[in-house]
């Protein structure tokens, strides 16, 4: 039979796929890490692509309910009204050296403004204007019964009617919004509610409120403010007069003569400047200075006793550079010559007197610095004396100039406290309170229509939060979902090298796919066999072993696969269906009535009796044979190893369909007698944990696993790369209106 096959998309190149990669160099730490994220993005982003209908599908519910809400809400109402503040506020004292810098101040300023816009007595002086308390239909409005609405507002005591203005007042604040434009003085005053008319009257009451209650601050600080001033003054005025007058009387009396003025060059007294301090702080300097002269004499003394020619080093060293050189001649002429040689006696007589003259040298400098270190020490002595003498004054008169200098500051501080004052009570005389800082720019109008329920917020709002309700789907779904997506996780996850990818084919007898070279089956299948052939230096191993982690993952047709195209290369092979207890081979090829592997482990019948040639194959084939009670122990028996030996010689390869590896111990114990073992792992189904504890197992009576081979690609791969466009089903194994067995 012939059949055409399409193909949507192959991106991917099953035959460049090789065990390479298990050797590749490792990589660094930090390339790691970003190939890691990189590839969590992209595995997100193809799981999304995946589950693009779950995604279409949150959106739209997302969109509907957003509409509903849009449909069933209350209509909302907003106007604003504008107001404009000036920077100008009243002050009581202006202390220059106490304000803040000018931006400073107006941050403090206008954000002491905007709260208290936002103020609760603001409120309830609004709800009083418009007698908001006593209206039930106002508190009708917010589904609020104002909690004495029952009664007339004659009726209602003085503890009710507060009552009732405090809940007008705290809706009103729930629905007002103080909004500054920004590099300006200006400020928005809106109020929301589901009547026009109503918002409109509630924002330009509340500017005009503002404004009332900004002129009745300023009126009541600036009267007190005049008052307060004028009785300071009277008293701050007799103050320094009288502090005057006992300044000038004391300097007298005790004879203090005072070369600055504390008021305006030490901030208030604490640095007069004196006859006694002046003379003392220039004697005290000039001490200073000897002890210091004193200090470098001593340490000139010390120095030449511990090396006597430390001042003259420049001189004993010339002198004893030129008595080395007469040493070395002296000791040259004594390798030839007597020592009563003349030259030699002549240069001996040189030496001694260089050896006196390094001596008398170093004796005159500790000379020099002994003499230096006693003129020192007389210049300190004197300096000291003067120094104790002028002190005594200065004792005498320090006791008096305490005194002096707490009359100063009591003299600056008065006179600073009453030119402040003064000048702050000429400046309210001259502004006044008449004058406002604040005005209405644009006053609210009644709104035409409704600002809320808004349909495009509306439905952007649902649109942002569908968007993020889908993406925690995607994203708790992959992480639930650990089924193998991408065949690369193979080498990320699993460790494994990827030795090829076969696609997934629905309704078509896979037996004729490979049949078939033009197909995509054969073809990647193909490529697995290209890929084993560079497993090892002598091509691909002699006895390969296939396995999977459960049942119908597709390693029977792999081993059929790879049996027939080893065939086709003129190598003689050998299938050997050892998974005796759920045979699938018997469904993809034509066998004879024949003992099987179970016949021969159990020792009925020798190994030419089980060896058969299937019809139409290339291969030769070892049946399963009747199902055995006990096919654990017939694997692990010294019979299957002899088999094994013998076929090594006649077949250049030896293929084993081994059962799966959880639940059974068979391919565990299969593992020991082969070269190697190729792992099949079918591609979005299962998980990937049961195929780690797979590996596990095998790994335990140390198998080789030389790569794996994943199955049954389909659409949901096409966005990691690996669509073909169609698949194949491995139902193979079960006969019409069967089910399968997972544990077979």
């Amino acid at each position: 039979m012939t059949t055409n096959l399409t193909y949507e998309e192959a991106p991917f190149d099953p035959a460049a796929t090789s065990v390479a990669t298990a050797a590749a160099p490792e990589k660094p730490a930090g390339q790691r890490l970003d190939e890691r994220a990189v590839s969590a993005i992209e595995r997100y982003w193809r799981a999304m692509l995946n589950r693009r209908l779950l995604i279409l599908a949150v959106l739209l519910a997302s969109m509907t309910v957003g509409v509903i809400t849009y449909l069933m809400a209350t209509p909302q109402y907003t106007t604003t009204a504008r107001i404009e503040i000036q920077r100008s506020q009243a002050k009581v004292v202006n202390m220059g050296g106490l304000e803040l810098e000018d931006r400073s101040r107006d941050l403090q300023f206008y954000e002491t403004q905007y709260n208290l816009l936002k103020a609760r007595s603001l409120a309830e002086r609004v709800a009083r204007v418009l007698g908001l308390q006593n209206d039930d239909k106002f508190f009708a409005m917010y589904g609020d019964d104002g909690s004495a609405g029952a009664t007339a507002p004659r009726t209602r005591s003085a503890q009710d009617q507060a009552k009732r203005l405090d809940q007008a007042a705290s809706i009103l604040l729930e629905n007002i919004s103080v909004d500054p434009i920004g590099s300006s003085s200006l400020v928005d005053i809106s109020f929301k509610s589901p009547n026009a008319e109503l918002s409109a009257k509630v924002a330009n009451s509340w500017a005009a409120e503002y404004i009332q209650s900004n002129l009745d601050r300023r009126f009541a600080t600036t009267a007190d403010a005049r008052g307060f001033l004028e009785q300071r003054l009277a008293q701050l005025r007799s103050r320094l007069e009288t502090s005057e007058r006992e300044l000038v009387a004391y300097a007298s009396g005790k004879g203090i003569v005072s070369f600055s003025s504390g008021s305006s060059e030490k901030g208030g007294g604490g640095g007069e400047r004196t006859l006694v301090t002046d003379d003392l702080s220039t004697l005290n300097a000039a001490l200073n200075a000897a002890v210091a002269e004193r200090v470098a004499a001593e340490s000139a003394v010390r120095a030449s006793s511990v090396n006597p020619s430390a001042a003259s080093q420049g001189t004993i060293a010339s002198l004893r550079q030129k008595r080395a050189e007469l040493s070395a001649r002296y000791s040259a002429l004594l390798t030839k010559f007597e020592p009563g040689y003349p030259e030699a006696e002549a240069l001996r007589t040189e030496i001694m007197g260089l050896d006196k003259a390094i001596a008398q040298e170093g004796g005159r400098s500790r000379s020099d610095a002994e003499a230096a270190l006693r003129a020192a020490q007389s210049k300190e002595s004197q300096f000291r004396e003067q120094v104790a003498n002028l002190t005594k004054n200065f004792n005498t008169q320090r006791t008096n100039l305490i005194e002096y200098q707490i009359l100063q500051r009591e003299v600056d501080t008065n006179r600073t406290l009453y030119d402040g004052l003064l000048q702050r009570y000429k400046e309210i005389g001259v502004a006044g309170v008449g004058s406002n800082n604040i005005a209405i720019v644009d006053p609210a109008e009644v709104p035409g229509g409704p600002s809320e329920p808004n349909l495009n917020k509306t439905l952007l709002v649902s649109l942002l939060i569908g968007l993020v309700l889908a993406m925690g789907l995607v994203v708790l779904a992959e992480e639930i979902d650990q089924s193998l997506r991408d065949p690369a996780d193979v080498q990320r996850e699993l460790g494994l090298p990827l030795l090829g990818t076969i696609p997934k084919v629905e309704d078509r007898d896979v037996a004729e796919e490979l049949q078939n070279k033009k197909t995509q089956l054969y073809e990647s299948y193909l490529a697995v066999r290209t890929n084993l052939s560079f497993l090892t230096d002598h091509g691909a191993p002699s006895v390969l072993m296939l396995t999977s982690s459960r049942p119908n993952e597709g390693k029977s047709l792999s081993a059929y696969a790879l049996s027939r195209l080893f065939a086709e290369t003129g190598a003689s092979v050998v299938l050997i269906d050892a998974d005796m207890r759920n045979t699938r081979l018997d469904d993809l090829i034509s066998l004879d009535e024949r003992p099987g592997l179970s016949n021969y482990l159990s020792g009925a019948n020798g190994i030419e009796e089980v060896l058969q040639q299937p019809r139409g194959e290339g291969f030769a084939m070892i049946p399963a044979g009747p199902t055995p009670p006990n096919a654990a122990e017939l694997l692990s028996s010294d019979r299957f190893k002899e088999m094994l030996a013998t076929l090594r010689e006649r077949y250049r390869h030896v293929i084993i369909d081994a059962p799966p590896v959880l639940g059974l111990a068979d391919a565990p114990l299969l593992s020991r007698s082969v070269d190697g073992i190729l792992f099949v792992v079918e591609s979005n189904v299962g998980k990937l944990r049961m195929v780690r504890g797979a590996l596990r197992r095998l790994e335990l009576p140390g198998a080789k696993v030389f790569g794996a081979v994943v199955t049954k690609l389909d659409n949901r791969n096409n966005s990691y790369g690996y669509g073909y466009g169609y698949g194949y089903g491995y139902g193979y194994g079960r006969k019409r209106g069967e089910t399968e067995d997972v544990n077979a």
